[in-house]
């Protein structure tokens, strides 16, 4: 069976992407003329989008959220069922995963084969690069388009030491750059001093960029 074009997986699906499609440089199998099923489905799919808050239909593109795969399920978001606007009858996608979700992806994940891919920006495809997990332990996460090795009893207390530091008062831009500000830090010196060496190891990893982006205080 040939290999996707995108992802390297088994795929028959033909080889078919817009022209503005700008992940080429990535490709696993850049001879290949096929795609497999997942990848075929998720590049160009689009669906309605109810947002509660504005309390309108918008249309949303699949590059725009995150995602989890358990085998070959999808578990979040939930797309299901169709609605009609103007010309276009599209699928619906709802329950799209916030970061607290994602937070309780990877701190207690299913039970593998699962599959997490983290849009961060929204602006860039992540599916076809994430890859399998087969343990809860240390597994495989897609963070935009970086693959991030999580090993879990590490990464849990690193964000325990991450959101410690949120609870004592310092933003995440304090947190990410290491520049705190002096009246804050002054008046809790001791309780921010161990915290701070064990997250000054990690500054600048893509592991850390993970963790402030799921944290919450």
């Amino acid at each position: 069976m040939p290999n996707c074009y995108l992802c390297g997986n088994p795929g028959t699906k033909p080889l078919e992407l817009k022209a503005t499609f700008t992940g080429h440089n990535a490709a696993r199998c850049p001879n290949s003329k096929h795609l497999c099923d997942r990848c075929a489905w998720v590049l160009p799919l689009r669906c309605w989008y109810f947002n509660p808050n504005k309390g309108k239909w918008s249309k949303l593109f699949s590059r725009n959220w995150s995602w989890m795969f358990v085998g070959d399920s999808l578990v979040s978001p939930v797309i299901q069922g169709e609605y009609t606007e103007g010309n276009d009858t599209l699928a619906i996608v709802s329950s799209l995963p916030t970061r607290a979700d994602i937070r309780g992806w990877l701190l207690n994940p299913p039970d593998p084969p699962f599959t997490i891919a983290i849009a961060e920006s929204g602006q860039k495809h992540i599916i076809p690069w994430a890859q399998t997990a087969y343990s809860v332990n240390r597994f495989p996460v897609q963070f935009e388009l970086d693959t991030v090795y999580i090993d879990r009893e590490h990464f849990t207390a690193l964000l325990h030491c991450y959101e410690s530091l949120m609870l004592l008062g310092f933003s995440k831009t304090e947190i990410d750059s290491g520049e705190y500000r002096s009246d804050r830090l002054l008046k809790i010196l001791s309780e921010w001093e161990p915290l701070e060496q064990k997250i000054s190891l990690h500054r600048g990893t893509k592991t850390l960029e993970l963790i402030s982006h799921v944290a919450l205080k």
